[in-house]
């Protein structure tokens, strides 16, 4: 039996950026975000690829890169909302901003549907097969152990909300009071060519 290789690829852009601390007031001087492409990936029959091979998938990779940015720009100028490669602690008194709300309003559900989804999978997946093998398992694990997993997945999925829910409510605490609100000052020039300007 041949096996498949997945090779694998992804592509990081460093977009400078400062704010200054709403807490401290105190200019964070240039720091750095690392922002990562959704990787890129691709099946083949040999542990090396070839130069064509190797040549698209740097390709997909540094679009998948483009694509990430752009949402990125486009959160942040047109909703500000900015991405956690926006580290929001202050360097000086290591207080956060409450520009970093938005982005965890924004992803309060994320995982939660993650996991709603896999279960959903794998509980269907299991029904199909527990039915195909039905003269190997009695009757009531036809439906119960798709139901156990779901059960489990819903479990899991109220775990993760429950867990943003309280980490957004402790930094809206710890930000609720500041004397005056900021925004970061981001270098969207450093990657000029990989972001569309115009569609913010």
């Amino acid at each position: 039996m041949s096996s498949y290789y997945k090779h694998k690829r992804t592509e990081s852009a460093k977009v400078p950026y400062s704010f200054r601390c709403e807490q401290c007031m105190k200019d964070s001087g240039t720091l750095q975000a690392t922002i990562v492409g959704t990787e890129a990936t691709h099946n083949s029959m040999s542990r090396s690829l070839s130069q064509k091979e190797e040549t698209k998938l740097q390709e997909q990779a540094f679009q998948f890169l483009k694509n990430t940015l752009q949402e990125a720009y486009e959160n942040a100028e047109k909703k500000h909302i900015y991405v956690n490669a926006f580290k929001d602690t202050c360097p000086h008194c290591g207080k956060p901003q409450s520009w970093a709300v938005a982005n965890m309003k924004n992803k309060l559900f994320e995982n939660s549907i993650v996991s709603i989804i896999v279960g959903l999978i794998f509980a269907v997946g299991s029904y199909f097969y527990i039915k195909s093998e039905a003269g190997r398992f009695e009757e009531s694990w036809q439906l119960g152990v798709p139901i156990g997993i779901m059960a489990v997945a819903v479990v899991i999925a109220i775990g993760f909300l429950a867990f943003n829910m309280i980490k957004m409510n402790s930094k809206t605490k710890k930000t609720a009071n500041v004397m005056q609100k900021n925004l970061p000052d981001i270098d969207w020039d450093a990657v000029e060519g990989m972001i569309d300007k115009s569609r913010a």
